[in-house]
């Protein structure tokens, strides 16, 4: 299996560099189509088997959406004293919503995942080696906010720690996971990126979450949008 992966990965790679990448909208990265390792074979059950997923090529925002970011959607929503650009809390609809408006989208579980690892499976969005001062621990912090400031290949920030991200996808068993979960299904929304009070597995770019879509009491939810190439 590792032999096949590692093959696989030299293809993606060749495929990768004859692309042409177009420009980005402001604020946003571009990631290429084509296929990367998703899952893990080490993480929680519901992150198995390890498998070569693929997504086409899309645009995704380069930070997760701020709080001034949103209320230029909803004008009626309060922005905390002093966290104009700290990365927004919301709803499951209510980031679902500002997407739209701003003729986005949520990234599905394959795209963010993509974007946040690359090609090569890497457990965290910088490598496979962890350091605190790669994440955004501290809320009080804005974007970007971290130390080192690493990036993800394709250059997002912060899609580790900061706050959780919501995608579009139901919290579904990958295909070929045989472990049964009672949460799975259409009840819960997937989260990805871990939050300031998770350890660092909960940051890895493997790492999966579910949450009801409209009960943020417990954990706080951001998001970032995608953008579909014409």
């Amino acid at each position: 299996m590792k032999a096949i992966l590692i093959l696989l990965l030299l293809l993606i790679v060749v495929g990768v560099k004859g692309q042409k990448a177009p420009e980005p909208p402001e604020g946003m990265v571009y990631v290429p189509a084509g296929e990367f390792i998703m899952g893990s074979k080490y993480g929680d059950p519901d992150e198995r088997p390890r498998h070569i997923s693929s997504t086409k090529a899309f645009f995704i925002d380069k930070y997760e959406v701020s709080y001034a970011e949103y209320a230029r959607f909803d004008k009626t929503f309060k922005i905390p004293e002093g966290k104009e650009n700290n990365a927004v809390i919301v709803t499951w609809s209510q980031a679902d919503a500002y997407a739209k408006w701003a003729g986005k989208r949520l990234p599905t579980e394959k795209e963010w995942e993509k974007a946040a690892r690359g090609i090569d499976g890497r457990i965290f969005p910088w490598g496979n080696t962890y350091d605190d001062s790669y994440v955004v621990w501290d809320r009080s912090e804005t974007r970007g906010g971290s130390i080192a400031k690493p990036a993800s290949p394709y250059g997002c920030y912060d899609m580790a720690g900061s706050v959780w991200e919501w995608t579009a996808d139901w919290y579904k068993p990958y295909p070929g996971n045989k472990t049964p979960m009672e949460q799975y299904g259409e009840k819960y929304k997937v989260m990805r990126g871990g939050s300031t009070f998770n350890n660092h597995s909960f940051i890895r770019t493997s790492q999966r979450y579910y949450l009801l879509p409209e009960d943020i009491r417990a954990y706080p939810v951001g998001f970032r949008c995608v953008k579909d190439i014409e």
